[in-house]
C-alpha cells in the first residue's frame, strides 16, 4: 500500500486520475504533489491576506462620516427615523 487511500477516498476517480498525471509529470509521488500544492495555496492565501492587510495600511482606514444629532433630536427625518431605529430596533419590527 503505497499511502493514498485516504486520497483515493478525498478525490473522485476522474479528479485522482488527473492528480496522478499531474504528479507524474513532475516526478514526485501523489502525497507529495498533493502536498505541496496544499502548502503553495496556503502560501497564496497568506501572501493575498498580507497584501490586503497592507493595502488598507496604506489607503487608510474607510471613513464612515461623522453625524452630528442635536440633543433634541434635530436633523433631517429620515436620520432620526434610521437613529431611532438602531436605538429600539424591537419596536420597528411591528
Amino acid at each position: 500500500m503505497d499511502g493514498t487511500a485516504p486520497l483515493r477516498d478525498l478525490f473522485t476517480p476522474d479528479e485522482y486520475d488527473a492528480v496522478l498525471s499531474h504528479a507524474d509529470h513532475l516526478g514526485v509521488t501523489v502525497i507529495e504533489y498533493v502536498r505541496q500544492t496544499a502548502a503553495e495555496r496556503a502560501l497564496e492565501r497568506l501572501h493575498l491576506a498580507q497584501a490586503i492587510e497592507m493595502q488598507d495600511l496604506r489607503l487608510g482606514k474607510l471613513s464612515i462620516p461623522h453625524v452630528e444629532r442635536g440633543r433634541y433630536g434635530e436633523g433631517p427625518p429620515a436620520l432620526r427615523r434610521f437613529l431611532e431605529t438602531l436605538t429600539h430596533p424591537a419596536e420597528s419590527e411591528n
